[in-house]
């Protein structure tokens, strides 16, 4: 079979098992496909071999027209492959096969995947625009900034303090690294702020240390600073409340080396 009778017989053919199929309409095209498929299906059908002497030559039956299915409710397709080989040199686990129906378990099944996607996309999306932002700015200004002071020593145990713990005053306050787990807070390069006449001294017995004031302590959590922040009261050293006026709020954030010290707006 030359390549433009096997272009016609794939065309026919696309016009009998194809999702399209109308060749049922056409009696010349349908009994065209017939002698296509019969010539395809007979050996040697393009060279008809010479009956020999004393033998009668047999002349190959027809296969039986394929004819299109009747389809179920509309809902199976036909595939038709097409190859640059022909299917007689292509082994029959090649051959195109018509595509299983799903079952209406599957179906189901897959609905209510595709629902369940749905209503999960909705959700996240309510649940992103529907939280009402909250500003994390709070406008404060840096008015200085601490470097660790080599002078100071703070006596090791001394609330949380270090052998090593750098340390830094301003304004009456002493500032220095501390263990989280002993001021009751949490993470990472923890400080904590205390009055410097609070400290003891570093020869005392550690029986007899004590304070009286306030301290303040807060630790870094992630990509988070460790801060303390307060209001500047009567309880403030008085070195701190010459330099900022009363009720004044400050907040010191470390950043493992250095601290800065920010003012927060006055809400007058």
């Amino acid at each position: 079979m030359d390549a433009a009778t096997l272009d016609e017989l794939r065309t026919l053919r696309a016009r009998a098992y194809g999702p399209s199929a109308d060749i049922e309409q056409d009696p010349a095209a349908l009994q065209r496909l017939r002698e296509l498929e019969a010539s395809r299906d007979a050996p040697d059908a393009a060279v008809p071999d010479e009956p020999s002497e004393g033998r009668a030559h047999v002349e190959p039956t027809p296969a039986e027209a394929r004819v299109l299915p009747p389809a179920d409710d509309g809902a199976e397709l036909f595939a038709i492959a097409e190859s640059s080989e022909t299917e007689s040199d292509m082994p029959a686990s090649a051959l195109p096969r018509r595509p299983r129906r799903l079952s209406s378990r599957s179906v189901a099944l897959w609905a209510l995947s595709v629902l369940g996607a749905a209503a999960l996309a909705a959700g996240l999306t309510y649940s992103l625009t529907s939280a009402p932002p909250v500003d994390a700015s709070s406008g404060a200004t840096q008015v200085d900034t601490l470097e660790p002071d080599p002078f100071i020593e703070v006596p090791a145990g001394w609330f949380g303090a270090g052998p090593s713990s750098m340390a830094f005053e301003y304004y009456g306050l002493t500032l220095f690294e501390s263990t989280g787990g002993y001021t009751g807070a949490l993470g990472t390069d923890c400080f904590a702020v205390v009055a410097t006449e609070q400290m003891p001294e570093l020869d005392a017995d550690t029986n007899s240390w004590s304070m009286s004031g306030t301290m303040y302590s807060g630790c870094g959590a992630g990509a988070f600073p460790a801060t303390v922040q307060f209001v500047v009261d009567s309880n403030a050293p008085q070195q701190l409340r010459d330099r900022f006026p009363s009720d004044s709020a400050l907040q010191f954030v470390f950043d493992g080396s250095r601290i800065g010290v920010f003012l927060a707006p006055s809400e007058s």
